[in-house]
């Protein structure tokens, strides 16, 4: 592709953004991203202090539940509605023999429960109810995939945005899988992200 070509793909999308909104809405979501992990840092600092130590809260935790148990649960989340924010296994992770290690198989289990949740998507389109149910529920949502497509997703991936149900909705509008399985890959990024604060301050 030439250098000619590629700058005026990049004019175009500079164009449909601004006709869409789609700067207004990202400064939006990575406004609300730097809130997110302030808020999260805030309260794990709270809790950390006034309530119980982080160290003996995920020693409690992999007492009771066993790793693969644990990680089952997380996936099971990631794959649903997201109730397990991965800070907290993240903290966990920290924890293990092999903190690097876990936290790029959190990431990987993270992006594996994002291309399941896809393609449930791409189930529950050929359910008629349950199509209906799901558009009917997230119908705002699903106006902003079809505006922003591929930008949606990433800062879904990045943000606290509900990342599965986002996934789901790409599989149930038949969002192209090749470049919905690639541009998914900056779920990564959020992994990193906040192992490299939770790591470093706690």
């Amino acid at each position: 592709m030439s250098p000619k070509r590629i700058a005026r793909i990049f004019i175009l999308y500079h164009r449909l953004y601004r006709l869409t909104g789609a700067y207004a809405f990202m400064r939006e979501n990575l406004f609300n991203l730097l809130i997110s992990i302030g808020l999260i840092l805030g309260g794990i600092f709270a809790f950390d202090t006034f309530v119980v130590d982080i160290d003996v809260a995920v020693a409690w935790l992999t007492k009771h539940l066993s790793a693969p148990g644990l990680l089952g649960i997380f996936f099971l989340s990631e794959v649903s509605i997201g109730l397990i924010t991965p800070e907290i296994l993240i903290l966990w992770a920290e924890e293990t023999l092999k903190p690097k290690w876990m936290l790029l198989f959190l990431a990987t289990l993270s992006y594996g429960a994002g291309i399941t949740s896809y393609f449930i998507g791409r189930f529950w389109s050929t359910r008629k109810i349950i199509r209906e149910r799901l558009l009917e529920r997230n119908a705002k949502t699903m106006d902003q995939l079809r505006r922003f497509g591929a930008l949606l997703i990433i800062l879904a991936a990045l943000t606290p945005l509900p990342y599965p149900i986002i996934c789901q909705l790409s599989g149930l509008n038949k969002f192209p899988f090749r470049i919905f399985a690639w541009i998914t890959l900056v779920r990564f990024l959020r992994f990193v992200i906040y192992g490299a604060l939770l790591y470093k301050l706690f």
